[in-house]
């Protein structure tokens, strides 16, 4: 697999990056082709806080990372290509800051399958469970680890905005573009997230 280390930035002519979550819908970077696909052997899981662009250090908020699953779990996302080397070493720049420095993920290097074309190698950005970030399930029972997060979504913000904005838009993005993926984690946390709000908001309204 190609190791995507600084050392090779101002060399490498082409990058390939995956987007699984506010990537998807927000990239902040120039790329010349977008497409969709699925990496092998990964979940989205909102077991990730955030103190920066979704949360504060006073009330963090949740992002999404990946988890280790079965080798044939297919993981749906966006696959970005950046095509010369001054915009691949600007765009690594960038998601440096954006994903290692202010989110504390490290990268690792998959693979990609397209509907369109051959697998390629894909840099991948996840946190792991030593970051001072991670946060893991708060409990076994999937529902209450959603109710959870669920509550601490709708509560807090970041610079980039709402921490209910990451996960909705990423929800009714894939909803709307990558049909073909099953989510049950994200669609269940948008769809606790969208009641609490509606909640809250017909309550002010009275």
């Amino acid at each position: 697999m190609v190791s995507y280390t600084h050392s090779g930035i101002h060399t490498m002519e082409e990058l390939h990056v995956f987007g699984y979550g506010s990537l998807m819908w927000k990239p902040d970077f120039h790329y010349t082709t977008r497409e969709h696909g699925y990496i092998r052997g990964y979940q989205r899981r909102f077991w990730q806080s955030n103190t920066e662009q979704r949360g504060t250090d006073q009330k963090p908020g949740r992002v999404a990372t990946l988890i280790k699953t079965d080798a044939q779990d297919c993981l749906w996302g966006v696959k970005f290509t950046v095509k010369g080397a001054k915009k691949v070493a600007q765009v690594l720049e960038k998601l440096s800051v954006r994903e290692k420095l202010l989110g504390s993920y490290v990268t690792i290097t998959t693979e990609f399958y397209g509907k369109n074309a051959s697998p390629c190698d894909v840099l991948v950005y996840m946190a792991t469970e030593r970051n001072p970030l991670y946060v893991g399930p708060v409990s076994e029972n999937e529902d209450t680890d959603l109710e959870c997060i669920a509550d601490t979504v709708v509560r807090t913000r970041g610079t980039a905005g709402p921490n209910s904005e990451y996960v909705t838009r990423l929800a009714d993005y894939i909803r709307k573009h990558i049909p073909e993926e099953r989510d049950e984690h994200l669609f269940n946390l948008d769809n606790k997230i969208k009641n609490k709000i509606y909640i809250h908001e017909y309550r002010h309204q009275g």
